[in-house]
């Protein structure tokens, strides 16, 4: 049975609970870029971050940053106990609404390209292949594609 979700915006006192639930391999500095980067797109009205609350609990966490012409979805996580219960996908359509609020036309995500799981979740709802690039990570260069999805 599915939990029942809901979704708002990131608060600050989610910074805890999703530490332990979502990044719990990263350390506090990794949690405060994160808070920091989403409250500093939504002060701009460039992006922002939504939580999914599951049992009175943040469980999920999801960013979108409006560029010129694009918007894009990142960061996107669920906690580990909480993934294929559908709550990832249902976090990708509420930031896809918050994209289409603050004014994108084309919404897109990247993903590793061995990571088959989170590129078959973006293509079963409508993100198709664009381009795939070459990114430095601390671990070595890895291939990410990018899918898009227009949401006029």
């Amino acid at each position: 049975m599915n939990p029942e979700v809901t979704f708002r915006e990131l608060q600050r006192s989610d910074a805890r609970r999703l530490h332990e639930a979502c990044w719990a391999d990263q350390n506090r500095a990794y949690v405060e870029m994160m808070f920091r980067r989403a409250f500093t797109l939504q002060n701009r009205n460039r992006g922002g971050a939504r939580v999914a609350v599951v049992n009175n609990q943040a469980c999920a966490f999801g960013l979108v940053t409006i560029w010129s012409q694009v918007a894009e979805i990142s960061d996107l996580v669920v906690s580990g106990e909480l993934r294929g219960l559908g709550i990832g996908t249902a976090l990708l359509d509420e930031l896809t609404c918050l994209a289409q609020q603050l004014g994108s036309k084309t919404v897109e995500i990247g993903a590793r390209v061995n990571n088959t799981r989170a590129i078959a979740l973006y293509e079963r709802v409508g993100f198709v292949p664009n381009r795939t690039i070459n990114l430095r990570f601390s671990t070595g260069v890895e291939d990410i594609v990018y899918l898009r999805k227009s949401i006029e």
